[in-house]
């Protein structure tokens, strides 16, 4: 009985440890964002970063723009920051922490 146990405990570590790495493997680091709730909201992706001392939401999501984004109010740029980032306000951030940024994506 004390055998089958064993072989059932090192099967499941060895199962969540390979769906695991398959979730790491298969992510490229972005989330796609279903923002419906803000029809008025651009479409966005969210990106990791790192904040740096003196960094500000509005210049971390301009520093990772691949678009220009002069279209986006701050007020756009700062809903998307607090739907990426629900219990965070966008004044609250605290550097050498990683939090999601949008990043704007062109309209098709």
């Amino acid at each position: 009985m004390e055998f089958l146990r064993r072989i059932s405990l090192i099967t499941f570590i060895i199962l969540v440890a390979v769906s695991i790495f398959q979730d790491l493997a298969h992510s490229d680091g972005t989330t796609s964002v279903s923002n419906n709730e803000n029809l008025e909201l651009p479409p966005f992706e969210a990106v990791p970063v790192k904040v740096n001392p003196g960094d500000t939401v509005l210049s971390i999501t301009e520093e990772i723009q691949t678009i220009t984004v002069n279209t986006v109010s701050v007020e756009n740029i700062l809903k998307a920051f607090e739907s990426l980032n629900p219990n965070i306000s966008s004044n609250d951030i605290h550097v050498h922490e990683v939090y999601y940024f949008p990043q704007f994506q062109e309209e098709h």
